[in-house]
């Protein structure tokens, strides 16, 4: 079945009524708006700029590279005088404050779909939130289109941005929220109004930002404040923080928690899988409905955030089981687990791009999932924004990583060179290969390449993985049997708002 995708078309009309802006006098105000977007860059015939101040530079002294780029209109709130910009047609829309009317933009978005009968999801946690919104996205178009935030534009900026963007007429649209600090899902969450409200898992990821796993689950159970409609909570049973989130949930109004786990008290409950190379066999009791299917994901920790993806489905009131069928072609997301197969340094090998991110669960989670086939290699970077755990959340790779007894581990940062002293010690047929920065690491990876390895690669977003993956995928030369360029991709962080 083809992809049903629903698509923005906001008249200026719309727009200024919604953002509470004029435009200067003899402008046009006829003209449709199908993309809404903050950076100049991706501009394109028919988007909207809004020109935000930022710490680092302010969005107004890009207008006029907007409007080269195609432009109708930038939101603004100052004029830009420009002869370049007057020549290129592009509309100024004027306006107080430009964050806060994309704010307006998004709550007048979501009303108008509201009342247009059209649902909201929203999912929040500390590890999975991507994937999940994406395995979601994925099973919606198939079963009667969606509109979901684009990669992962999870905050104060994302969301109004994804927001503001709802089609009316979408059936379903998915919101994922992410933050690092008390207050700021409760506000993402009041402007998204979700129906439902899925939480993946409470862990110690950006624990740097709070003094206890209770106050990240605190900050998590948020998005019940925005609830509404439906107002159904989708909770993981065997979290520590189930009973918690349940009561918050209750508080706020939910009429209907679901659970999800691997115990019989969970209502979608995961009987069994089973993990092929790509892939694994799913079988599970949805809510009474016995379930045996394919997921083309092959960390085994996805199955279970797809019985939360699938409760989600039935609290749509859609069909689980055709749900499910369609999770076979679903597979593993740039960063986060795909593989990438090619030559490098004039040897095949298979590359397991795990670098998107990385906290203590998640990392956990990917490395135990790698135990049916080990990598020959392994690159991590330091996990960040652990605050007192830091060493502590790094120590406990050492068994892990001893358990898959890589031949080389090339390191990126101090904690994770500390960590490696401790793996050599304990496991002595491990080489550890400390890098002072990503361009050292690939030249080592190089270096130790061997026919057909597997090579791993993981971190947090700021200390490098990504960089050596990107790197790496783009000196990827294809196998001689494939002559495509499926293994390139573009940065997958390039232009993203992510929060935890």
């Amino acid at each position: 079945m083809t992809d049903n995708l629903t698509k923005t078309a906001l008249h200026a009309t719309e727009i200024l009524a919604r953002a509470g802006g004029h435009v200067t006098a003899g402008q046009s105000t006829d003209f449709i708006i199908t993309d809404i977007t903050i950076d100049s860059r991706r501009c394109r015939e028919d988007s909207l700029f809004v020109a935000l101040p930022g710490a680092h530079a302010d969005g107004h002294d890009f207008v006029v590279d907007a409007a080269k780029n195609g432009a109708a209109a930038a939101l603004v709130s100052r004029i830009i005088e420009d002869s370049a910009l007057q020549a290129s047609g592009c509309i100024q829309i004027l306006v107080g404050d430009s964050l806060q009317a994309l704010g307006d933009l998004a709550v007048m978005g979501r009303i108008a779909h509201q009342l247009k009968g059209g649902r909201l999801v929203g999912i929040t946690g500390s590890v999975g939130k991507t994937g999940s919104k994406e395995m979601l996205a994925h099973i919606l178009r198939r079963m009667g289109g969606c509109h979901a935030n684009k990669a992962s534009f999870n905050n104060h900026v994302g969301v109004p941005l994804t927001l503001a963007a709802l089609p009316a007429d979408a059936p379903v649209a998915i919101q994922e929220m992410g933050m690092n600090a008390p207050g700021e899902i409760a506000d993402l969450s009041l402007m998204a109004g979700p129906d439902i409200a899925f939480i993946t898992r409470i862990a110690d990821s950006h624990a740097g930002f709070f003094t206890s796993l209770a106050e990240i689950a605190a900050a998590k159970a948020e998005i019940f404040d925005g609830l509404c409609g439906l107002g159904v909570a989708v909770l993981n049973r065997d979290d520590e923080f189930f009973d918690d989130l349940s009561r918050r949930a209750k508080l706020a109004g939910a009429g209907r928690i679901i659970s999800f786990g691997t115990g019989n008290d969970a209502e979608f409950c995961l009987l069994s899988n089973d993990t092929a190379q790509n892939s694994q066999k799913i079988e599970a009791d949805c809510a009474g409905i016995p379930l045996t299917f394919t997921l083309g994901m092959a960390a085994p920790h996805w199955a279970l955030n797809a019985l939360g993806i699938l409760a989600v489905i039935e609290a749509l009131g859609l069909d689980v089981r055709e749900a499910a069928s369609h999770l076979e072609d679903f597979s593993d997301l740039p960063g986060r687990g795909a593989q990438h197969h090619g030559i490098f340094a004039h040897q095949p090998v298979t590359l397991v791009d795990d670098s998107y991110n990385a906290g203590p669960a998640s990392m956990a989670a990917a490395l135990s999932g790698l135990a049916d086939t080990p990598p020959d290699i392994i690159v991590l970077s330091d996990m960040l924004e652990l605050g007192d755990g830091t060493a502590a959340a790094h120590d406990a790779l050492v068994p892990l990583l001893t358990s898959l007894a890589p031949r080389d581990v090339i390191v990126l940062g101090p904690q994770m060179g500390q960590m490696a002293t401790a793996l050599e010690t304990a496991c002595p047929a491990v080489t550890c290969h400390p890098a002072n920065d990503s361009e050292q690491a690939l030249s080592l990876l190089a270096g130790l390449i061997q026919p057909h390895d597997r090579i791993f690669i993981k971190g947090s977003n700021g200390s490098g993985a990504h960089r050596i993956a990107n790197s790496l995928i783009n000196e990827l030369a294809p196998p001689p049997e494939d002559t495509t360029d499926g293994a390139r991709r573009a940065n997958p962080q390039e232009g993203e708002f992510h929060a935890a």
